[in-house]
């Protein structure tokens, strides 16, 4: 009889061989595992099925869920308890709903930041006193782990993904109505420590990796815009100083890294308005792409997101070219389906998109996930809408949400609310039409042969706008682990565009090793 092994387990609907993001997660919650034990075995199913026939008895099998693949993990869920393990659940829906994985015979949830309380769990588990709870809650920058990314030669990863992932700020100082990131992170950013991120940067520089992902909620939490529409005094005092902060870790990062590895990251489009800090991301931490949340092109749209911040219409437009020309590619996110959209609205943002010359975009279907604003009012108008009571208050939203806990049928359908001002088919179409436009060969050729780069560069961009469609269409890349089963077409575009990235790599050692 072996020793009891931890494994680590990513949920996802679909198995594709290989995946565009690292799960952080996976990766920290390893390096939180108690030393004493072997290395967890870490399972994403996006690369790989969980497999049972590997677990026995007093294993400890740990599972992150997300709304969207919270289903293939209760799957896995039940697989593992048929063999005798103890399993235990965390990950962000887990945080919002700790009982749901109780009620399907989870052993223990975690909520908050798992790293916290990983090792106590493990531990209470191997010695018979596990409990039913452990909360993480909001671990300050300075105690939030490295991952251990040396797990990914041990266990045959390497090859398997584009973009490891880093954390550099935990939490967002906005509260749009969409983003459960504020509910659960906090609205006061915190910064990790330089000495962490730059060591796991130089790892994954020696390991060949030639581009990373600063998986930030928040990349810019404090630029002048952000600091000059802030009403409390004391709340941009704080601000004004975390703004230094993060200049200065900038200036550190990049004196310290072996090489300022080419990166991408997620922020707000007020960081146009800041030329200092828009400077330090580019040069000082190799920021060349970053995914830009627009939502809607209109004032209403953006009122609904309560995100009126935001440029509006040409103003927009004009953002992301004075974000492009300082050598930073947008990815914009553009949500089809807010209440105030018409098929009308959803045609001319799509104009908009392309007149922008932003190189990604992605146009997922709203949807209200749990922890949100939306999601909460929105269950408090199905009571007003259900109730007898005619002194019952009106409902907040003329958009109605069909299924309450939508995320558990195992047929959920795209459109899980009833829009005010289109059907559910007119709504899809308006979505597909989206990105049937923006990424038709024509319209990804125009943007190809505009970039200021070789023509191996300009085939590879080409193959990863098709692979990116054939991953995230309909859904974005926030939800990367619920992407359905994909055909032998965007199978084939994903394996060209790794194939094309791995001979950049090869190119690049050869040019190195010439050098040296």
């Amino acid at each position: 009889m072996r020793e009891p092994q931890v494994f680590l387990v990513n949920p996802a609907h679909a198995t594709v061989g290989m995946s565009f993001l690292t799960p952080r997660w996976l990766f920290v919650i390893a390096a939180a595992t108690p030393r004493s034990l072997r290395d967890p075995i870490l399972v994403d199913e996006s690369i790989e099925k969980f497999d049972p026939s590997r677990v026995i008895a007093g294993d400890i099998v740990g599972i992150g869920i997300t709304t969207d693949n919270c289903l293939p993990g209760y799957d896995v869920l039940r697989a593992a308890k048929r063999k005798g393990a103890t399993v235990i659940v965390g990950g962000i829906h887990a945080t919002i709903f700790p009982e749901e994985p109780l009620s399907m015979e989870a052993d223990a949830v975690v909520t908050g930041n798992g790293e916290a309380v990983w090792g106590d769990a493990v531990r209470d588990a191997l010695n018979k006193r596990l409990v039913r709870r452990y909360d993480g809650g909001r671990e300050s920058g300075d105690k939030l782990l490295p991952a251990r990314w040396d797990l990914l030669a041990k266990q045959r990863l390497r090859n398997r993904y584009l973009f490891p992932t880093v954390q550099t700020v935990v939490g967002c100082p906005e509260n749009c109505t969409f983003c459960s990131v504020w509910v659960t992170e906090g609205r006061n950013p915190r910064l990790r420590l330089t000495d962490a991120i730059v060591q796991e940067v130089n790892e994954l520089n020696a390991m060949g990796f030639q581009t990373i992902m600063f998986a930030d909620d928040n990349f810019n939490p404090a630029t002048l815009g952000r600091i000059a529409r802030e009403g409390s005094p004391s709340r941009r005092e704080g601000l004004e100083s975390l703004r230094e902060r993060r200049l200065e870790f900038f200036r550190e990062y990049a004196r310290r890294v072996h090489r300022v590895i080419p990166s991408f990251t997620q922020m707000t489009s007020e960081v146009a308005e800041d030329d200092e800090y828009l400077a330090a991301m580019h040069d000082d931490m190799g920021v060349r792409g970053a995914l830009i949340g627009i939502e809607s092109f209109t004032l209403e749209g953006l009122k609904s997101a309560r995100k009126m911040w935001n440029p509006v219409g040409d103003q927009m437009v004009n953002v992301i070219r004075a974000i492009q020309s300082h050598g930073i590619y947008v990815l914009g996110s553009i949500i089809c389906g807010l209440e105030t959209d018409t098929p009308e609205t959803i045609a001319a943002m799509q104009e908009f998109a392309k007149s922008s010359t932003m190189l990604f975009a992605q146009f997922p279907v709203y949807r209200p996930f749990p922890g949100t604003v939306d999601f909460r009012e929105m269950v408090a108008d199905r009571e007003r809408r259900s109730s007898s009571n005619p002194l019952s208050l009106a409902p907040k939203h003329a958009t109605e949400l069909l299924y309450e806990k939508y995320w558990l049928h195992n047929r959920c359908p795209r459109v899980i609310v009833k829009h005010p001002h289109m059907t559910e088919q007119e709504l899809l179409h308006a979505d597909q039409g989206c990105w049937n436009e923006f990424y038709s060969f024509r319209e990804i050729w125009k943007r190809a042969v505009q970039l200021p780069c070789s023509w191996t560069w300009k085939f590879i961009f080409v193959f990863a706008s098709l692979g990116f469609r054939a991953l995230y269409a309909g859904r974005g890349i926030s939800a990367d682990g619920a992407r359905t089963t994909l055909g032998l077409m965007p199978r084939l575009t994903l394996k060209g565009v790794g194939q094309l990235l791995a001979f950049s790599s090869l190119q690049r050692k050869r040019k190195l090793a010439q050098v040296s």
